[in-house]
C-alpha cells in the first residue's frame, strides 16, 4: 500500500491534506514505486494501480487531478460527478478549488512545492502547484482572488519542497520574481551570476501580502529526501500526489 503522510497542521474544522512518498506502490525503475503522474514515462498501469490506492488510503471515491502547465489558470470544481476518478480531458490549470464536501483536489510535484489553502471556517478548500514559474505567472495571486468570492480568511499549508540550500538558480529566475521579496530570499552562490533562492520562504512571502493569516510549512526538501520524488536530483522521476478535501461529515 502506498504511504500517506496527513499535513501536520490543522488547517481549518472539517479539512484534511497530506501527500504521497514514492513508497508502496506498483512502478517499478526509476519510478519506484507510488509514482502518481502519467506524463513522465511510467506504464499506465501501474499509475492507474497507484492512484487506485490513493483512494483506498485517504477514503476519497472522487480525486481530481490536473494537466498542470506551470501557468496561473485556476479551476473551479462545483459537481461531485463531473470527471468523477478522472474520466475523460483534465482541466489545464495549475490550481484548483472547491467548496463541495468528499472531493480530493490533487496536484503533482517533485521539487516545485505544493501549496494548500483552506477557509478556516471549513467552507472551501483549494490547492496549486507553485514552481518558480508559477509563482512568477500569479498562480497563488488567481487562486487567492478566486476563493475569496467565497471567504475574505484563508489559511495555507506548504507540501514538501525543494529547499533553499539545494535550488540553485540563474538571472533568468530571478529577474521574472518579485524583486521586492525575491532579494529577502536569495543567497549568491560562489560562482558568477548563480543565486540559492529559498523558494518556500518565497511562497511564504507572497502569501503573506495577499492576506493570508495563518501559514504553515512542511520542513521535508525534496532534493535531500529519499523518501520523495525530485526532478532535479534524478531527472527521470516520478512524482508525489499533495491533496486537500473538506472530509465527509
Amino acid at each position: 500500500m502506498i504511504e500517506w503522510n496527513e499535513a501536520s497542521c490543522q488547517l481549518a474544522e472539517g479539512v484534511r491534506a497530506g501527500y504521497t512518498t514514492r513508497f508502496g506502490g506498483a512502478s517499478t525503475g526509476a519510478y519506484s514505486s507510488a509514482n502518481m503522474a502519467t506524463h513522465v514515462g511510467d506504464a499506465e498501469a501501474y499509475v492507474r494501480e497507484n492512484r487506485r490506492q490513493l483512494h483506498q488510503v485517504t477514503g476519497l471515491d472522487d480525486v481530481r487531478f490536473l494537466t498542470q502547465t506551470h501557468g496561473a489558470n485556476v479551476v473551479r470544481i462545483s459537481s461531485p460527478v463531473d470527471q468523477i476518478n478522472n474520466q475523460g480531458p483534465l482541466p489545464v490549470a495549475d490550481a484548483q478549488w472547491t467548496d463541495v464536501i468528499g472531493i480530493g483536489l490533487a496536484i503533482l510535484t517533485a521539487d516545485c512545492v505544493p501549496v494548500v489553502i483552506a477557509d478556516p471556517d471549513g467552507h472551501g478548500v483549494g490547492i496549486a502547484h507553485c514552481g518558480w514559474r508559477g509563482a512568477a505567472s500569479g498562480v497563488l495571486e488567481s487562486l487567492v482572488a478566486a476563493m475569496e468570492c467565497r471567504s475574505k480568511r484563508l489559511n495555507a499549508w506548504l507540501g514538501p519542497g525543494i529547499c533553499k540550500r539545494c535550488y540553485e538558480v540563474g538571472p533568468d529566475v530571478l529577474e521574472r520574481l518579485d524583486v521586492r521579496i525575491s532579494k529577502r530570499v536569495i543567497e549568491a552562490v560562489p560562482k558568477q551570476e548563480r543565486w540559492w533562492l529559498d523558494l518556500p520562504r518565497y511562497l511564504e512571502m507572497l502569501l503573506q501580502q495577499l492576506g493570508v493569516q495563518r501559514i504553515f510549512r512542511s520542513t521535508n526538501c525534496t532534493y535531500e529526501d529519499q523518501n520523495l520524488y525530485s526532478y532535479r536530483r534524478d531527472k527521470v522521476t516520478g512524482r508525489v500526489a499533495t491533496l486537500v478535501w473538506r472530509e465527509t461529515r
